[in-house]
């Protein structure tokens, strides 16, 4: 009965944060590649199916999530369009999973140090299980659309849990060793010492086997330097694959995959042995703007067809060309799916780190970059520059509520968040165009001493010279904008002029800029000053 589908799958989000090293983040956005790339692939085979979006099918680095499919010679289905997409997804993500076990049970057989594994009821649960897929169709493009995200809002998808247990043995995020799913967890029976022992000794094994050259035996590494896995760490069965994806071995029966770079050149804990202090690290997670009403636009078009086609070629391409032209000295692009991209900034040598004014230096010019795909889209992006003890999952989601926060407070925004090691931060939204402020600063001697303005609105603040009144809701906000003029060359008066625009869309008003020339000096500091 309709003519066009469009379809997505979830977690995808979820499944990125949810990583503990930088390799894991690529493994996962190998594996959501490959798996948005299998789905248009056998679309591609059925008969009098186009594929709309995305463009460039052949690159899997970066395949977005939402593809959009048209029947020429028939109609779509609802159900039958969602078992077909579920059963195809399936069998993509199937095909890695069996991948990754074959590996290990091969590299670690049976017969090596007693080991025999129980665990493929639990391997099967999590093929079955990871993935909630969702479908839309209607006789338009924007039908369809709208349809999906309809559905969307009638989700069915549980977390697997099928011992019933809160373990870190068993449950959602069991740990993957050859014991689990071994009989009966009965508490009076167990002996928690020798599984912890056996675990211990699975890891140990299997980090070194991940660490053997082609063609040298596991039993020649005495002390694994866990490159890929290290001997504390723990994982649950999709932690697990995607470590393992990144695996030229594993990963080469999949199709347009490219080789993956190094991941041991990030080094952010200190080195207690050589004296190496640990790195700070910038992060940043960028989104286009109104993507999905840009999309509308086009679909209302008598050749939306094509012209969304070209829409998604051109951000693909972007995408690509953003991945391979990113100055390798300043980091790396972990995933660019097109209008969406993350990535992070380090020095390669830690005993040279990149600094906060390097990387913003950067920065400042990716709004220029993002121009080159030609589409009337804006950026927002949130930017983390984060201490290096702060975990990486914590990270990753630091730079979607910074990203967050710059849609909501206007959109083709940044946000520069600073996040210490204690958890604590400060940020500072502003318009693309205003980033360069912070290089204008010039204090009172002349200088470049973020010190001399941080400690004297510090007083002022102390002294309530600069008032906010939390009853009222109003700030005395004139020394506040004349201790910005002093210091930003007169720029106070021009940000109360253009608050609505430069400070928040939505609320213009004194406080509002009294914050905000707060959170820029807190910012400021941080990311300028010497002290750490």
């Amino acid at each position: 009965m309709y003519q066009y589908a469009a379809i997505t799958f979830s977690p995808v989000q979820g499944f990125i944060e949810k990583t503990r090293k930088l390799r894991d983040l690529y493994g996962a956005s190998i594996i959501l590649s490959y798996l948005s790339q299998y789905i248009i692939q056998e679309a591609q085979i059925l008969s009098g199916i186009d594929v709309i979006s995305p463009g460039l099918v052949d690159t899997a680095q970066g395949m977005p999530n939402r593809i959009l499919l048209k029947q020429n010679n028939g109609n779509f289905r609802l159900e039958e369009l969602n078992q077909w997409v579920r059963d195809t997804l399936l069998t993509g993500w199937k095909n890695i999973c069996n991948y990754c076990k074959t590996w290990i049970e091969t590299k670690i057989p049976e017969s090596n140090s007693n080991t025999f594994y129980h665990w493929d009821r639990d391997w099967d649960l999590w093929k079955n299980h990871t993935w909630e897929v969702f479908s839309g169709v209607g006789n338009t493009i924007i039908a369809a659309m709208e349809d999906l995200e309809n559905n969307k809002l009638g989700r069915d998808w549980t977390g697997v849990n099928w011992i019933g247990e809160s373990s870190s043995i068993t449950g959602t995020d069991a740990i993957a060793w050859q014991g689990l799913g071994k009989g009966t967890r009965n508490p009076k029976h167990l002996k928690h010492g020798e599984e912890k022992q056996a675990i211990a000794a699975f890891y140990e094994q299997l980090s070194r086997v991940l660490e053997a050259k082609p063609g040298q035996s596991s039993d020649t590494i005495e002390t694994p330097e866990g490159k890929f896995l290290d001997l504390n760490e723990r994982l649950s069965i999709p932690e697990l694959v995607k470590r393992l994806i990144t695996r030229d071995d594993i990963r080469k029966p999949l199709k347009n995959i490219p080789h993956l770079e190094r991941f041991t050149d990030l080094v952010r804990k200190p080195n207690s042995e050589t004296g190496t202090p640990g790195q700070w690290t910038g992060w940043f997670m960028g989104d286009g703007d109104e993507v999905g009403k840009h999309l509308k636009e086009l679909a209302s078009d008598p050749e939306g067809d094509q012209k969304i086609c070209q829409f998604s070629k051109a951000m693909r391409k972007w995408g690509k060309d953003f991945m391979n032209d990113f100055p390798p000295e300043l980091g790396r692009i972990i995933y660019a799916g097109g209008d969406d991209f993350l990535g992070v900034i380090y020095g390669k040598d830690p005993n040279q780190p990149i600094s906060p004014s390097q990387a913003l230096e950067w920065l400042m010019k990716l709004p220029d970059e993002w121009k080159t795909h030609g589409e009337k889209i804006t950026l927002s992006v949130g930017f983390v520059w984060a201490g290096h003890s702060v975990p990486q999952r914590d990270i990753l989601q630091h730079c979607r509520d910074a990203e967050k926060r710059s849609k909501s407070l206007g959109r083709d925004r940044v946000t520069l968040r600073v996040v210490f090691n204690s958890g604590q931060f400060v940020q500072w939204t502003c318009p693309w165009h205003y980033v360069s402020i912070l290089q204008q600063y010039c204090d009172r001697d002349g200088g470049k001493n973020w010190g001399h303005i941080y400690n004297d609105f510090a007083q002022l603040k102390a002294r309530h010279a600069i008032n906010f009144n939390a009853v009222t809701g109003q700030a005395d906000y004139r020394l506040a904008r004349s201790l910005m003029n002093i210091y930003f060359n007169d720029e106070g008066n021009y940000v109360w002029e253009k608050r609505r625009d430069i400070v928040d869309k939505n609320d213009p008003s004194s406080v509002t800029y009294f914050n905000w020339i707060n959170d820029l000096i807190n910012v400021g500091w941080q990311l300028y000053s010497e002290v750490d």
